[in-house]
């Protein structure tokens, strides 16, 4: 097996947690799981074997091919499946616009299942999601996830007319604090804080706490958190 490129029509996920994450959430797109010699090690093998045994999904024993593929020490196994597509389900999508870091995408998909967001939007962005990295970073959320993309946000409202637009820029006069979410709508994004100033007149914005900008998780999770709030309070 050789190490993942942008084309390959599967990708792979390194480790025991991840691999297990994958099983339980990835019923058809499972391919094999490959396993090393010192797996039992790990206090997860006896289980990864039962849900392996339930999802009907070949065990490979090779030693080679982990120490190829796996980037990190003590990898004991190693996921492999099938790129998969899901449909968006809901009407509260989360749309992140121009994102590059596959640090940073896996952050914010951490925080949307967090707080209950599940459907996500790749706008104005050629990141591969797919990448082993990406999938490292998510710690498996991607797994939870239906994740759409497009080209850019008339693409996305073409599909989806009915959503309403919520841009978090770097200036506006909308507090978030002071925003009443209404359904159906979409949290747009951005990677870099000022990515959507040139957009949008009059965004949303996040009060500011200090002297110093805050990283991009800090930014997501409280805007996640805030929806999230208004979501059990309303809904």
């Amino acid at each position: 097996m050789k190490r993942y490129e942008k084309t390959d029509e599967s990708s792979y996920c390194l480790g025991m947690s991840l691999t297990i994450e994958a099983l339980k959430h990835l019923d058809k797109e499972m391919i094999e799981v490959i396993v090393s010699d010192k797996a039992n090690r790990n206090g997860q093998f006896g289980y990864l074997l039962s849900l392996c045994e339930e999802k009907n999904v070949s065990i490979r024993y090779d030693e080679r091919a982990i120490e190829r593929l796996s980037v990190k020490e003590n990898c004991y196994c190693i996921g492999v499946f099938k790129k998969f597509e899901r449909p968006l389900s809901g009407d509260m999508h989360i749309l992140l616009y121009g994102f590059d870091n596959f640090g940073e995408l896996g952050t914010v998909l951490r925080s949307a299942i967090c707080f209950d967001f599940k459907d996500i939007v790749l706008l104005n962005s050629d990141i591969d999601r797919f990448d082993p990295r990406c999938i490292r970073a998510s710690m498996g959320s991607i797994f939870h996830c239906n994740i759409g993309s497009y080209q850019d946000l008339d693409g996305y409202l073409k599909d989806h007319p009915k959503q309403k637009i919520v841009p978090f820029t770097s200036k506006g006069s909308i507090y978030l604090s002071d925003y009443s979410f209404e359904r159906p709508y979409s949290l747009l994004i951005p990677q870099d804080p000022k990515g959507l100033d040139d957009l949008f007149d009059n965004g949303v914005v996040l009060e500011k706490t200090g002297t110093r900008e805050m990283s991009l998780s800090i930014r997501s999770s409280i805007i996640l958190q805030c929806a999230y709030e208004e979501k059990r309070r309303r809904y």
